[in-house]
């Protein structure tokens, strides 16, 4: 009986300090918001939000990283895109269409860099909030 203890707290350790490799590992990459187009955009979707993100490794641009965006509400004309040599990557958001039953609220877009982890999939993020305004125009 203690074998199979010392068998599971063996791998429950190995797999904790795996983890907890691969969440430092995370805090070495930096991924930030460079630039949004329109932080303020009208709840229309008819418009369209460039949003730029660099990410760099120990302050080194990150090439061929796979980057990821979900937005809170609307959409993403493409939810994965990949950096280019100096560590850019821009991905464009689609507000949804303000209605009666939806009006225009601030979204969250969480934008992350899939392709840090090592072992688990602990991720480098950042996240912009874009104000949603009116689709009428009126805040």
């Amino acid at each position: 009986i203690g074998l199979k203890y010392i068998v599971a707290g063996a791998l429950i350790l190995f797999f904790s300090l795996c983890w907890l490799f691969d969440w430092l590992w995370a805090k070495t990459y930096d991924v930030c918001v460079v630039s949004v187009s329109d932080e303020a955009p009208r709840a229309d979707s008819s418009v369209r939000v460039e949003i730029v993100v660099r990410v760099t490794h120990f302050g080194k641009p990150s090439a061929g990283h796979d980057i990821y965006a979900l937005p809170t509400a609307g959409s993403m004309v493409a939810y994965m895109t990949v950096t280019d040599e100096d560590g850019y990557a821009t991905v464009v958001y689609t507000p949804y269409t303000e209605t009666a039953f939806t009006p225009a609220r601030d979204v969250t877009v969480t934008i992350r860099d899939q392709s840090n982890s090592v072992i688990w999939e602990i991720n480098a993020a950042t996240s912009v909030t874009l104000r949603l305004q009116p689709k009428s125009g009126e805040a």
